[in-house]
């Protein structure tokens, strides 16, 4: 089935796309970015801990004399 349109009107709105984040969605973009960076180096952190060598403490204990 054919669709044939003989008039279309449409309506546009130019914008700037530097004005489409409002102050609040700023903060809220910039507060999750900032929490995800924190949780990150916690993260490795945690994991260079980890990798570390430690003498065991049952080395430690034992007297070899």
């Amino acid at each position: 089935m054919d669709v044939q349109i003989n008039e279309m009107n449409s309506t546009i709105h130019a914008t700037d796309s530097q004005a489409l984040l409002s102050p609040e969605l700023l903060r809220q973009i910039t507060q999750a970015v900032l929490a995800a960076l924190k949780e990150r180096e916690g993260y490795e952190q945690r994991q260079q801990k980890e990798r570390q060598i430690r003498p065991s403490s049952s080395a430690q204990s034992h007297s070899w004399e």
